[in-house]
């Protein structure tokens, strides 16, 4: 008896050992697959969840062309880490205190996601700041922020901005995809400078775990629970934040600024209900909610540019009148 109880403990004991090693290897495989930087080409994706990458690269470099006529700067700060951050300074046609800080989505760059909004502010008097988030495009940085290490760098990148444009600035947040996590994450912060007027979120993620378990069932058809608590421990290891603090939601319940959500009705990559829950949980009396029809991600500006442009614009009148 005593024989075959021992048996059975060794047994339980190596089963649960080879679980955990299994557990570890999953969580350093994941975090190196999604968080460690690629410097290869930034936008091979997966046609089924970003279906018109053709027409955005198109756009994209269609802006870049109008932007290289507006004089445009490349620009650094310095991270909380030391890391050297760059950006991109498009000054306005005239002499302006109002400026627009632009944040790209996961896996890209500033100029590619968010040079298509850049003529339209500039036509309507800003000055854009269009950034490279830590570990994408020409910043440093090995680990990938996920909107939460990068809501303490657009901090960053507000006071440059009150530097260079005087204390009276005004200063407007406009991020895509991971960006738009990233511009709610930083709106709900104590310390977000006066100077943040307004945040325009196309397409946010609720947080870390919910997009990751997401993106595991659709493309493995795997539970996101126990698996990213261990992807997430690694992350804490490696790169100083766990999932949970990357949590979209729980910064949009601080938020007290005016905010516009945009998400596309098809967007499969980061589905729509998350805009709705975030848009339901913001307690900003100064709230909109635009769901393009017909829109995958990243796409609403695309699919109807006058409907996208008036909601934009609209939101920043809005912002203008109650000051």
């Amino acid at each position: 008896m005593g024989t075959a109880s021992a048996r059975l403990t060794i047994l339980i004991c190596t089963l649960s050992a080879l679980f955990l090693i299994g557990m570890a290897g999953f969580g350093f495989w994941m975090f190196d697959l999604a968080l460690v930087r690629k410097d290869k080409a930034n936008f091979e994706v997966d046609e089924k969840l970003l279906p018109h990458m053709d027409v955005i690269k198109q756009r994209s470099r269609e802006a870049q062309e109008k932007i290289g006529h507006m004089n445009p700067e490349d620009v650094y700060i310095k991270s909380y880490d030391k890391l050297r951050l760059h950006g991109t300074f498009v000054p306005s046609k005239h002499p302006s205190h109002k400026v627009v800080i632009a944040v790209h989505g996961y896996n890209s760059c500033g100029m590619f996601d968010m040079s298509s909004v850049v003529p339209g502010f500039h036509a309507m008097g800003y000055n854009v700041i269009v950034v490279d988030n830590r570990a994408h495009g020409m910043s440093e940085g090995k680990y990938i922020g996920f909107g939460w290490l990068d809501r303490i760098d657009v901090l960053g990148w507000c006071n440059y901005a009150v530097s260079r444009l005087g204390d009276d600035c005004e200063i407007l947040l406009h991020g895509v995809s991971m960006g738009a996590a990233t511009v709610l994450m930083t709106c709900g912060e104590k310390c977000l400078p006066n100077q943040v007027k307004g945040v325009i979120a196309d397409c946010p993620f609720s947080g870390a775990y919910a997009e990751f378990s997401h993106i595991m069932h659709l493309n493995y058809r795997l539970p996101g629970r126990p698996l990213l608590y261990f992807a997430s421990m690694v992350c804490k290891m490696r790169a100083g934040y766990t999932f949970g603090q990357c949590s979209t939601i729980k910064a949009v319940r601080n938020i007290r600024i005016p905010v516009l959500f945009i998400h596309g009705e098809c967007d499969k990559f980061v589905p729509p209900k998350m805009s709705e829950k975030m848009y339901k949980a913001c307690p900003s009396k100064q709230k909109y909610l635009y769901m393009c029809p017909e829109a995958t991600h990243c796409y609403s500006a695309f699919q109807d540019m006058n409907t996208y442009v008036r909601r934009v614009s609209d939101f920043i009148c809005n912002i203008s009148t109650t000051e």
